[in-house]
């Protein structure tokens, strides 16, 4: 039996194990469902320290930071999904397989414009930060 389900269950372990590739070479799917979870586990520790903690400046310009890489590495990672999404085909339908890609085109817009909303706050953090040699950091306002 298939696992079909899209409530963030965990896919069953032939799902997991190993995942075609259009040149039907394999790739070990398992490998990377570990790293998509390590990484949430990560994200969901780095949440759990900001809302427990008492982060400074550079903590949270850290954050700020690596939230826009991620969600930058999180719009490639679905782009590419997009382009192996007609690999679904054969197990669950051409229908099946053209929604799915729908799905993922929204998302990959979605976390496209979280990176480009990020951008003002980068832009910020850049013309207040520290000058080259390490001293205060300058305001806006007084580089006018």
């Amino acid at each position: 039996m298939t696992d079909t389900r899209h409530d963030g269950a965990a896919p069953t372990d032939a799902a997991r194990t190993e995942v075609a590739r259009a040149d039907r070479t394999r790739i070990d799917g398992s490998r990377i469902g570990g790293a998509l979870a390590d990484a949430r586990r990560r994200l969901a520790d780095a949440a759990t320290a900001l809302r427990t903690g008492s982060p400074g400046a550079a903590e949270v310009s850290a954050v700020i930071t690596g939230t826009h890489e991620v969600t930058t590495t999180l719009a490639d990672l679905v782009q590419t999904l997009m382009d192996h999404t007609p690999a679904l085909a054969e197990r669950h339908g051409p229908q099946v397989s053209n929604e799915i890609h729908a799905d993922l085109r929204a998302l990959h817009g979605c976390l496209t414009t979280g990176a480009l909303l990020l951008a003002p706050a980068l832009d910020d953090l850049a013309e207040t930060g520290p000058d080259r040699d390490g001293t205060a950091p300058r305001r806006r306002e007084e580089s006018r």
